[in-house]
């Protein structure tokens, strides 16, 4: 997309067979047909972006990538990478699929636009956008900057700029900036495609907006029911509704979880190509909203939007892997500030390099912790455990306030400026 006009993956050949299907091995065989399919891909101009943006299945990371090019202010493209999630194994092999050498490779490229001219800096989050990022650097020649945000999946030496949220938890590096607050970006287009509001029942609104499955979190049900009990209390008090949204991670037993304690909710199910999105409608226009505590995106969104906010925390759950990766990193950076104190700083560097070896080969990854942007959220004033609504009377709103993370931002933006 330049500044807007985005290009589609299409893995489907024109009779709905895969690239992998034995009509496709065919065609990949007649090199004439393929040539004319090709040519008029790679000779029609096109301007040259400075910037692409890498934008997968996964939207909360899509957002916050675009919301960097945007606040760049330089013409963009977007490269959509946006095939299902179906296991690691399959993605890489789609991956694999995208980047082979070839014409059948070649064709699949051109058809989104990753082809050059290359850009001098490429936006990118999440493993398979990671991997696009360093195929495209190395066919730059390693001019186009990599420019990442959260976690890192290769060795953090390999990046030129990690942008590292409070979860994240990675070591000081001069190629690491860590923010206040993950980036959030103003999405005014997403309401435009909202139903109108008088088909999503009385004001006030009293807005549940449910995630999913994670890693760290499991989804408790108890938690859930007593978000839930509180919305529907203190709708019933002051005249308005209670709203379900739900996300591309919610599975069925959780929103039955929560429709079990309501007395008939509005339930919005996401779904990939819905004609509309109620998302932003939502979190501007109820007069509290409900999140659970496993959706980054979704709870920065709520509390950037200045609608009152309260976090459904959910239990950890952590393997004995989980528990010493974390363990393992604090004991880590632990010994390398005192050996770093102790004016040790070589054997500090060796530490170091040795927990990147270990993380780069996915022996010892850098740990995740919600909790972490949970506590941030709320020391900063911007959201409340669920625990501690009230029900019995309407919260005021807050002033909205997009500069919160600012310092952090700042230097970000300061460093990609370098490359453009």
């Amino acid at each position: 997309m330049v500044n807007g006009t985005r290009a589609m993956l299409n893995l489907t050949a024109p009779d709905s067979q895969t690239v992998g299907s034995v009509a496709a091995e065919g065609m990949a065989e007649d090199p004439v047909d393929l040539q004319g399919m090709l040519e008029p891909l790679t000779l029609g101009s096109r301007p040259a972006a400075e910037v692409w943006v890498l934008l997968t299945h996964a939207v909360g990371d899509n957002e916050q990538c675009l919301a960097l090019a945007e606040v760049l202010d330089r013409p963009y493209r977007s490269i959509r990478l946006d095939w299902p999630a179906a296991g690691r194994a399959l993605d890489r092999l789609t991956l694999n699929e995208l980047l082979r050498d070839g014409l059948r490779g070649r064709i699949q490229r051109d058809s989104i636009g990753l082809r050059a001219p290359w850009p001098r800096l490429v936006i990118c989050s999440g493993h398979r956008a990671d991997a696009v990022a360093f195929w495209i650097k190395r066919k730059a020649g390693r001019r186009s900057k990599i420019v990442t945000l959260g976690r890192a999946h290769a060795a953090l030496a390999a990046y030129d700029l990690i942008v590292a949220s409070p979860q994240y938890l990675l070591p000081v590096r001069a190629n690491v900036i860590h923010l206040t607050l993950p980036i959030s970006r103003v999405r005014p287009e997403i309401g435009l495609r909202a139903p109108a509001a008088q088909t999503m029942g009385p004001k006030p609104w009293f807005t549940l907006l449910l995630g999913g499955r994670v890693n760290q979190c499991v989804a408790c049900e108890a938690a859930l029911k007593q978000a839930a009990l509180l919305a529907q209390l203190a709708a019933e008090r002051s005249g308005g509704s209670v709203i379900v949204s739900t996300s591309r991670r919610t599975p069925a037993w959780l929103l039955a979880a929560v429709e079990g304690e309501l007395d008939a909710p509005t339930v919005y199910r996401w779904t990939r190509d819905a004609a509309y999105n109620p998302f932003a409608t939502l979190i501007q226009g109820s007069a509290a909203i409900f999140v659970t505590g496993d959706s980054a995106s979704m709870m920065l969104d709520a509390c950037c939007s200045g609608t009152p906010t309260y976090i459904i925390e959910m239990p950890e759950r952590m393997d004995a892997r989980q528990l010493f990766r974390r363990g393992f990193y604090g004991l880590t950076r632990g010994g390398t500030d005192f050996l770093r104190m102790a004016g040790l700083r070589s054997l500090a560097r060796l530490v170091d390099r040795a927990q990147d070896w270990l993380h780069a080969r996915r022996i010892l990854r850098y740990p995740r912790d919600l909790r972490r942007l949970h506590s941030r959220i709320v020391e900063m004033g911007l959201a409340r455990p669920a625990s501690e609504f009230d029900p019995s009377q309407l919260p005021a709103r807050r002033d909205t306030d997009h500069q919160r993370g600012a310092p952090g931002l700042q230097a970000v933006l300061e460093r990609c400026e370098t490359w453009l």
